[in-house]
């Protein structure tokens, strides 16, 4: 699920929460946990991801690659080879 921020416009509370995306609205209909007052508005989120830090580009992480290449188009396989051969290289300083 992701993660939402919010902000109270009246005392400038600021809070996260993790809700379903279908509830991403139900606390602007709150009052703010602080103050009490109805002003509280839903922000920008940052996209956050998992990274599995035990996966290096040894055998099993090639093998992770080629699980999702079978799930991609053709057309991305391509860089994501070149993703999974850059061995901590930044993308585009090969």
């Amino acid at each position: 699920m992701p993660v939402y921020e919010y902000a109270c416009e009246g005392c400038r509370a600021a809070w996260e929460t993790v809700l379903p995306i279908s509830e991403r609205d139900s606390p602007c209909a709150k009052p703010c946990p602080q103050c009490k007052k109805k002003k509280v508005r839903r922000g920008v989120s940052v996209c956050t991801m998992g990274v599995d830090a035990t996966k290096g580009p040894g055998s099993e992480f090639k093998q992770l690659m080629e699980k999702i290449k079978r799930k991609q188009p053709k057309r991305f396989h391509e860089n994501l080879d070149r993703a999974a051969s850059l061995r901590g290289k930044k993308y585009g300083s090969q």
